[in-house]
């Protein structure tokens, strides 16, 4: 069986886990802790990289599309540009398409040029590139990612949406404009708004695909505070009428999804989380971590310099985890009991059969689906 994912999940590429922000929202690194993921922070050496690509080809991987990042900014790495490159010659054909999570603060004009440049290597496979901004006015800016960095970013996104707009034919380098509701800056979302979408009209050029989108916030992956922030999410949207739209130049979007342990009604039976199928992350160290909740790095599936990835994804231990979900005993793979889980996948049924029948445990499913469908 090949290991695809296609159209349902995404691998996950850690270039660091390292940052030079401290956002509240982000914990590891609002209070400096010095290991993240159970192991010294790093930068992946690009030897690795390219045997773990290479490895992912060997196996027939193939995933909806690779983010590159997990917890660290990517632009730290300094080889960023060239972990793109070797990935659009190696996995076109194999990914939907390539994103990089930053907070553009390193991406200067002149990096910003070389990504542009990258992109136009093999521009029939698509960049994303989602810049994590947050804030409209410079004060917020600091209060909410712990540097006064604003102008900056302004600066470095300006000249990517300027480089895009010179591009000729079917463009497929895209942008997201990201905007985390939040303690702090929720009163500026409506500016915001209006600040990248007048931006994207002068510098955009209709060039590519470019949208706004507006997240909730996750607390601990459904912990406490979640209800808290939900509810914030959803007065601050309501009362700016803020919907999914297109307004032709931009598009307009709104993070519906909630996890499970965190919705404002009472939760039906707990689903098995789609981590463990959907989300594999490769951490920095080229280790395979199962699930992109699982920032201690409970969920280790062992090192890609050494194993391959259908190996370590298909073996016995991934497999138990997956059936201690289905069978709804979450007590038994590590922090999954406490974790409210994922909430931008869901298995489906013919996901969850296909692992019942590869384990031998297809008698299963009856008591599965009974449970799933009666709501307890």
């Amino acid at each position: 069986m090949n290991v695809s994912l296609d159209h349902f999940g995404v691998l996950q590429i850690e270039p660091t886990d390292r940052c030079n922000l401290s956002c509240r929202m982000c914990t590891p690194h609002f209070e400096g802790q010095a290991q993240i993921h159970g192991v010294p922070k790093g930068i992946m050496d690009l030897d690795l990289y390219r045997h773990i690509i290479d490895g992912l080809v060997a196996d027939d991987a193939r995933f909806d599309h690779l983010i590159f990042q997990w917890l660290g900014d990517p632009s730290l790495h300094p080889g960023l540009e060239d972990m793109v490159a070797y990935a659009q010659r190696r996995l076109t054909g194999r990914v939907g398409y390539l994103r990089i999570d930053t907070n553009a603060i390193k991406l200067n004009p002149a990096r910003m040029d070389r990504l542009v440049q990258v992109y136009t290597q093999a521009p029939e496979l698509p960049l994303l590139l989602v810049f994590t901004v947050d804030a409209h006015t410079p004060e917020t800016y600091h209060h909410v990612k712990g540097q006064d960095a604003l102008h900056r970013v302004r600066r470095n996104i300006r000249r990517f949406l300027s480089r895009r707009a010179r591009l000729r034919g079917d463009v497929r380098l895209n942008v997201q404009l990201q905007f985390v509701v939040q303690p702090g800056n929720a009163h500026e979302l409506g500016d915001f708004i209006g600040y990248w979408s007048d931006a994207l009209a002068c510098y955009g050029g209709g060039k590519g695909y470019s949208e706004i989108m507006v997240k909730r916030l996750s607390v601990a992956a459904g912990g406490e505070g979640q209800r808290e922030a939900d509810l914030l999410y959803e007065r601050t949207v309501d009362a700016l009428g803020v919907t999914d739209e297109d307004w032709g130049h931009v598009h307009i979007r709104v993070w519906s999804e909630r996890p499970w342990a965190s919705t404002l009604e009472a939760p039906g039976p707990r689903p098995p989380c789609a981590g463990l199928w959907a989300t594999p992350v490769i951490r920095h160290d080229g280790h395979l971590m199962m699930c992109c909740a699982d920032l201690p790095g409970e969920l280790d599936l062992g090192d890609l310099a050494t194993q391959g990835f259908r190996a370590l994804w298909e073996g016995a231990e991934a497999e138990r985890r997956r059936l201690a979900h289905i069978r709804g005993a979450f007590d038994e793979v590590g922090p999954c009991a406490a974790c409210g889980g994922i909430n931008w996948y869901h298995v489906p049924p013919e996901v969850v059969r296909g692992t019942l029948a590869r384990a031998g445990a297809a008698a299963l499913w009856p008591d599965y689906a009974r449970r799933m469908l009666s709501g307890g």
